[in-house]
């Protein structure tokens, strides 16, 4: 991805970079708290200091590939990148609709509010210079990983109960299919070991392709 709209119309630059522990200790303390103010969000309490080096060590222990990656606003003429949102990947485990096959599985996804961006120190982001589609374009970084990594755009997660309906309609009207809940789950990862409940999503190889090509003209 090199843009996003905004609510101006015009879009701006962003960028999608591998994620550092720096991201995420500026997110700590920048953005999770604003998150923290809303206890219906889904990714309410959320620690990626922790999440960052848990998901390093257990993937290699278990062959998982993880990666993490950040979507962040490019400023050039100020020398930063400012994080607007996070993604945490499995890179390779049993896709959930065949488990004979591989599939990237998203740990954890997370979007700044906008509150966030608006009151950063130095320099804050002006409300109508804020990117939007951040949550479609975290998703969709997930989806280019897969591609990219021969497992022809599958990508499942699991849709955290705090998001309620709302949150596993989200990720319907994005093409995903959600995992009957009496469905088997493969031998894993399973997010938190959270039983098949109705709430595991997944792309098909034709919703995973067509997904991403809606967002071809951002890219």
């Amino acid at each position: 991805m090199r843009r996003a709209p905004t609510k101006s119309g015009q879009d701006v630059p962003i960028h999608v970079a591998k994620m550092t522990f720096a991201h995420a200790t500026w997110w700590h303390s920048h953005v999770q708290p604003i998150i923290d103010l809303d206890p219906g969000r889904a990714d309410y309490g959320w620690n990626w200091l922790l999440y960052v080096p848990f998901a390093e060590v257990t993937g290699r222990v278990l062959i998982r590939k993880p990666v993490g990656y950040t979507i962040g606003l490019s400023d050039p003429e100020r020398d930063r990148f400012v994080p607007c949102a996070l993604v945490q990947l499995l890179g390779r485990v049993p896709a959930l609709d065949d488990h004979d096959r591989h599939s990237v599985f998203v740990w954890f996804l997370s979007t700044a509010p906008d509150e966030a961006l608006t009151t950063i120190e130095d320099h804050p982001i002006p409300v109508d210079g804020i990117p939007r589609r951040l949550g479609s374009i975290a998703l969709d970084v997930a989806v280019t990983h897969s591609l990219n990594e021969r497992l022809l755009g599958r990508t499942a997660l699991y849709a955290d109960e705090r998001g309620g309906d709302t949150l596993l309609q989200w990720y319907r009207r994005r093409g995903m299919t959600v995992l009957p809940d009496e469905a088997k789950l493969p031998p894993g990862p399973r997010r938190l070991l959270k039983p098949s409940d109705g709430r595991y999503c997944y792309y098909t190889v034709p919703a995973a392709v067509d997904a991403s090509t809606e967002l071809d003209s951002l890219r």
